[in-house]
């Protein structure tokens, strides 16, 4: 046994020195960290989930507070001390029963029109033959009526919520009644106060003698 370590102590011994100057060379090479751990590593940022713009409620559909019927053939002129013949447009206190029909049906009589501004209108034709139109034909002055109908759009239906002032504003045609488009879009009243006139596309002229043009004046009142 003794023969045994003298013969491993001097290799022992070289290994040892031998360590050391692994240990020495690291040192003055600016290492001696030691290698059995490793930096942390920093844990990731949470990601955080994109959150989109909210959607938008879908903007409720107006409703009208005033109710203009239109009606030709059925209905008969009336004379106003300013502005002379009105024919076919009447203004009902509460819009007819859409669906599945109008119950009871209106009756109306030729007059004049009278909103106040920044109000909802819509028109119905109760017309059971014939489509018609509720468009502007300029501003009213007594009984200078237009010779002839002078509306661009004639039939073409302005945008919802168009002022009925603005101009060449038109209801479009509507369809004969209860034939599922007898009623217009919802338009505002606006917000310039005055008279103007308003007349038919298809009957805007007097077909034979006697017969009136259709026609009528909205007055919008402004506080």
């Amino acid at each position: 046994m003794n023969s045994f370590r003298s013969a491993w102590t001097p290799r022992l011994k070289g290994l040892g020195l031998a360590a050391l100057a692994v240990v020495c060379v690291a040192v003055a090479t600016g290492g001696c960290k030691s290698t059995s751990s490793s930096s942390p590593t920093s844990s990731p940022s949470p990601t955080v989930a994109p959150s989109g713009s909210p959607t938008a409620s879908p903007s409720p559909t107006p409703t009208a507070n005033y109710f203009v019927a239109m009606d030709y053939p059925s209905v008969a002129p009336t004379t106003d001390p300013v502005y002379g013949e009105i024919q076919g447009y009447a203004q009902l206190a509460a819009a007819p029963v859409q669906s599945p029909s109008p119950s009871p049906i209106p009756t109306i009589s030729s007059q004049l029109v009278t909103v106040h501004c920044n109000q909802n209108i819509e028109f119905y034709n109760l017309d059971h033959t014939s489509a018609h139109t509720a468009s502007l034909l300029g501003a009213a002055n007594g009984m200078n009526w237009p010779a002839t109908f002078n509306n661009p759009n004639g039939t073409v239906a302005s945008p919802l919520l168009t002022a009925i002032s603005y101009p060449a504003f038109s209801s479009g045609s509507e369809s004969a009644f209860l034939s599922g488009g007898w009623f217009s879009l919802v338009y505002s009243t606006g917000n310039v106060a005055g008279s103007y006139y308003f007349g038919d596309a298809f009957d805007y002229k007097p077909i034979f003698p006697g017969n009136p043009q259709m026609r009528t004046v909205i007055t919008v009142l402004c506080p």
